[in-house]
């Protein structure tokens, strides 16, 4: 299990798609993920939403720290894993960090 910090760097990412596109998205972004991404210094867990319509993904991802996620940014594989994004044609990709406030949980 990977150390975690008080303060984890998340990072939500928001991909618009065409109708039917999510599953091929995510299924290439996984690809990545199994391949080198979660083994990358740093990296705590991503996790993958869908839409009740189906066109937008979120993925939630969350990093040990910003220098960790900013290792991530310069991985040399990093230009495949935005390639196979592009080959996807998300209509929209939006990306920004965010700090945990408060969890609650049952």
């Amino acid at each position: 299990m990977p150390d975690l910090s008080p303060d984890p760097y998340i990072q939500l990412i928001r991909f618009r798609v065409a109708e039917g596109r999510a599953a091929p998205l995510m299924q290439a972004i996984f690809e990545h993920l199994d391949d080198w991404v979660s083994a990358c210094d740093g990296f705590i867990s991503s996790n993958f939403h869908v839409s009740g319509n189906g066109r937008h993904v979120i993925n939630y991802a969350q990093w040990r720290d910003q220098t960790a996620f900013d290792g991530f940014l310069h991985h040399p594989r990093q230009p495949d894993l935005a390639d196979t994004i592009a080959q996807q044609r998300p209509e929209r990709v939006e990306a920004d960090s965010f700090a945990l406030v408060r969890s609650v949980t049952s």
